[in-house]
């Protein structure tokens, strides 16, 4: 019999058998569907955080941050170093600084007559919006003069807006931010999916740097912002900011570049989604092996249902590779299609979950190439068992099986 004929016969019985064959591959099916969608939405997590941490660094901009906040382990509020104004005079003397800022950030209660809510502070330059990511959608966003003149003014974003204000402007209207009055002088909306907004709340005004200091004086200053000139080596200045920071007026390794820290994240990041994503997927990929399991069964079944159609072919000759490579084409057909049926559910799985959610649907093509193998195998190994009895009955016995 030739590899066509099998292939003809192998369709035949299985469209004999329609609904069983269906019910075997299910199996498969959702084996596949299950590896393909969670390995897609695994990586679309991963490319989406870390892209969320990508984002902190700001162009034409160093950060400097106390060694403390990268140390394993949650240091008290106490022991992280500090910036004294010695170390921001210090780095604005570097050839290609333009200039020198500080951003604060903490939790702070925003009060109106009628309503009084905990949300998150940021206080920084008149670039803040850059590094924070965010636009103004209504107002303005504040200035250096602003900044200078230590002005009492105050940005907040959109649900903090609402939930103050109502349908009400808010531009122009004054908040109490730790006991003093602020004016609202524009609204925000983040520019980006910040995946970190479930750590540092929704929530958020800002405010220039030196307001924010002068509102909460026990605020330490742990971010240094160094703004560049357009085209300068940040690496290099960093590093030499850096040493001086720290043998000027510190100790070694007092200071870093937040981006060995944010390097770090996303090392991070990276190894615990690749595990998750691994142990989940080979957690699904159980529903592969009790797939092949049906799948065994059920080709046991066709090889007793069809004895006496073995016994005809064996006395017209076929021989007893042919009767088990017979079975053993319906067994990998059987899981082939369940497997191909399986990883296009599973790519659009992945498309609906970043249809919702705005992850990026990173379907691995490894994972889908892999699932198909791996189902090309299974069909093997469970339907060898099977092939290999049908392939050893006796010819006269099977003949007389009724």
């Amino acid at each position: 019999m030739s590899a066509g004929e099998m292939l003809l016969s192998a369709l035949t019985s299985l469209r004999a058998n329609l609904l069983r064959s269906s019910l075997t591959m299910l199996g498969i099916f959702i084996g596949v569907a299950s590896i393909i969608a969670i390995v897609a939405i695994g990586k679309g997590g991963q490319t989406a955080i870390v892209s969320t941490i990508e984002s902190q660094r700001v162009q034409n901009t160093i950060q400097i941050i106390p060694s403390e906040l990268v140390a394993p382990g949650l240091p008290q509020p106490g022991q992280i170093l500090q910036f004294s104004q010695s170390d921001f005079d210090l780095a604005r003397t570097f050839p290609g600084v333009q200039n020198v800022y500080y951003t604060l950030y903490g939790t702070a209660t925003i009060q109106t007559p009628t309503k009084s809510l905990s949300i998150s502070v940021d206080g920084g330059p008149s670039y803040l919006n850059e590094i924070g990511h965010f636009a103004v959608v209504s107002g303005r966003m504040y200035t250096q003069a602003d900044v200078i003149a230590h002005r009492r003014v105050v940005l907040i974003n959109q649900s903090l807006a609402q939930k103050l204000f109502g349908a009400q402007n808010p531009i122009g209207q004054v908040v109490s931010i730790g006991g003093v009055p602020l004016q609202v002088i524009g609204v925000t909306q983040s520019t980006q999916v910040n995946f970190l907004s479930a750590v540092y709340g929704s929530d958020t005004a800002y405010m220039p740097a030196t307001t924010c200091a002068d509102l909460f004086p026990n605020w330490g200053i742990t971010e240094m912002d160094i703004q560049t000139y357009p085209g300068v080596n940040k690496a290099q200045l960093s590093k030499r900011i850096v040493l001086a920071l720290n043998i000027h007026d510190h100790q070694a390794g007092a200071f870093e570049d937040s981006s060995g820290f944010l390097l770090g994240i996303e090392k991070t990041v990276g190894t615990v989604t690749r595990i998750l994503t691994l142990v989940i997927g080979a957690i699904a990929g159980i529903a592969l092996l009790v797939g092949g399991i049906g799948v065994m069964n059920i080709m046991l079944v066709s090889v007793t249902e069809r004895t006496q159609e073995i016994g005809i072919r064996m006395s017209l000759g076929a021989t007893r590779k042919a009767i088990l490579l017979q079975f053993l084409v319906e067994s990998v057909m059987i899981t082939l299609i369940g497997g191909g049926c399986g990883i296009g559910l599973g790519v659009l799985v992945a498309a609906i979950v970043h249809w919702l959610s705005g992850l990026p649907a990173a379907v691995s093509w490894w994972a889908v190439a892999g699932s198909f193998v791996f189902s090309g195998v299974i069909g093997v190994l469970c339907g060898l068992y099977p092939a290999n009895k049908a392939a050893r009955l006796n010819p006269i016995d099977a003949l007389r099986y009724e």
